[in-house]
């Protein structure tokens, strides 16, 4: 499946709109749940702060762990699957042969899309 959204196999409104705007925001709404709950335990501190002086593999409770490992996991999914959506929503517009105007809007609509979601994921 992640082969054909890739090689711009789907139609384009069905790579748009199923595999962009909902795929995107379904990855980045669990990507912000990990993050909320990881939030919700450093009590104030800042996700750089806590990661760069006080985090230490060994000593972290099983609930932080599985936090900090479930937000780096979908944070890295969340990036991976905005390049192959680019990659797919490209080549989809390329074979759109109705309207010129609707393969320019999707091209430069992806990248409005991939911003939102990466902005609200991580």
């Amino acid at each position: 499946m992640f082969g054909n959204l890739v090689y711009g196999k789907f139609s384009l409104k069905e790579t748009f709109w199923k595999f962009g705007v909902f795929g995107i925001f379904a990855v980045a709404l669990v990507c912000k749940i990990f993050k909320s709950f990881l939030l919700q335990k450093l009590k104030g501190m800042t996700l750089g702060y806590y990661y760069l002086h006080v985090f230490k593999f060994l000593n972290m409770d099983s609930a932080m762990l599985l936090y900090t490992i479930g937000y780096f996991v979908f944070a890295a999914i969340l990036v991976m699957y905005s390049v192959m959506l680019i990659f797919g929503v490209w080549r989809s517009a390329n074979e759109y042969d109705k309207s010129i105007w609707v393969r320019r809007i999707a091209k430069l609509m992806i990248f409005v899309v991939i911003y939102i979601g990466l902005k609200f994921g991580l």
